[in-house]
């Protein structure tokens, strides 16, 4: 990638990109230019050693978007030449690697981050975090929910205040969020400031756009469902925050079949059950079908509607995986899924029943979107998110010399 190329931000087609009140340019100049830095022994100027890459604990326990986020971005920076692996904290010095990176939000990556900063290593974070009222309101116990709504209300109003999630962010040499309204959001409630952040797009495999929907439209009939018949399909963790519950009411008496593809998370098991015991004879249950598996590509080409009516999507794997195959989309107001798909796609609130509902009669009735796939395809590829990625990572490496130089004045 040349160094024009480096220089120039991660535009959305039909959005806008984060404009930082620095120049990730120049970080990325000043990573080539520290061949004083402790690492110049081991590290060319302007090149990335190696990268440990790290998800929560459990990731594989219940892998969800995050995870497949994670191992993709690590095969596709292998593609790009850059050594790139899963970190394995019994077995790999982190000063072993230039970058460790790091996917969510989470209080347990603090310890590693702390100790990457000393090694001498660069910290980068891909957040994957929204922040919104409605989540706390309807998740846990009165107690919980009330202590969470509390919190977020304390973060809008005094962002200074310390927390764990704000000393992981203010750590990080860079931040990663997948859009403008997430790297906005990293300003708003935890003020770290603009030129930490690099937007790196979420992305999705384009050889899903010729997935074939035969084999899916077989499973159909084994489902007693009719493959002639328009199918809502859903693929997502069964949780609250995913609000399937109000997409299997919306779409009850109408002759559309509904597929939910997903296994409850757990802790929501209740709330399985809730959607099992709504669901009329239109709706069928799937567990997780794993990534790698050519029947989920089959059941995103097959459908003639992802609808995802969560509380918020940041903007969701499965919604760029169906735009590949250019199918409909049905998508929340809430997060950043416009930013990704503009006017291809339609936007509904999570609480409202009979928008839902003409949402996705919509949707099936304006048929497949060669724009969409088009836009898909050669946007959010792993690709083009990795060499985002690369040039973040270099711009991670100067800001994480200039801190050790410092330290050892």
């Amino acid at each position: 990638m040349s160094k024009e190329d480096q220089q120039k931000p991660f535009v959305f087609p039909l959005g806008v990109s984060f404009q930082s009140d620095g120049d990730v340019g120049k970080d990325s100049d000043d990573a080539s230019r520290s061949d004083s830095s402790h690492r110049s022994d081991s590290r060319r100027p302007g090149t990335i050693r190696r990268v440990f890459v790290a998800g929560r604990l459990d990731a594989f326990s219940a892998a969800g978007g995050g995870e497949i986020q994670m191992d993709e971005t690590c095969r596709a920076l292998d593609r790009l030449g850059e050594d790139a692996r899963r970190w394995r904290p019994w077995e790999d010095r982190l000063g072993s690697g230039d970058v460790l990176h790091l996917f969510g939000s989470l209080k347990e990556f603090l310890p590693a981050v702390e100790s990457a900063r000393r090694s001498g290593a660069a910290v980068c974070i891909s957040t994957i975090a929204w922040f919104s009222l409605h989540d706390p309101l309807r998740v846990g116990g009165p107690m919980r929910r009330l202590a969470a709504t509390a919190r977020f209300t304390l973060r809008r109003i005094a962002p200074r205040i310390d927390s764990w999630r704000r000393r992981l962010y203010h750590l990080a040499d860079r931040l990663l969020p997948n859009s403008q309204a997430e790297a906005e959001q990293l300003v708003r409630h935890f003020q770290v400031p603009r030129d930490k952040i690099h937007v790196v797009p979420n992305a999705a495999d384009p050889r899903l756009a010729m997935s074939d929907p035969e084999p899916f439209r077989r499973l159909l009939v084994q489902l007693d469902l009719n493959p002639l018949m328009p199918v809502v399909l859903c693929p997502a963790r069964i949780e609250p925050r995913k609000n399937q519950l109000a997409l299997i009411r919306s779409l009850s008496d109408t002759g559309v079949s509904l597929v939910l593809i997903g296994d409850p998370v757990a802790g929501h098991e209740s709330y399985a059950d809730r959607c099992e015991a709504a669901a009329g004879e239109n709706v069928r249950f799937l567990p997780r079908i794993p990534h790698d598996d050519p029947l989920l590509g089959s059941a995103l080409a097959a459908a003639s509607c992802l609808a995802l009516c969560s509380w918020f999507e940041t903007p969701g794997l499965a919604a760029i995986e169906a735009a590949m195959t250019g199918t409909p989309l049905v998508l929340p107001t809430a997060g950043c899924a416009r930013e990704y798909f503009g006017p291809l796609a339609r936007y509904v609130k999570p609480d409202r029943i009979s928008q839902i509902r003409d949402a996705v009669f919509e949707a099936i009735s304006g048929g497949s979107c060669d724009e969409l796939a088009t836009i898909a395809r050669e946007t959010f590829c792993w690709e083009n998110a990795a060499e985002v990625t690369r040039t973040a990572y270099l711009a991670a490496l100067g800001q994480a010399d200039r801190r050790v130089d410092t330290t050892e004045l």
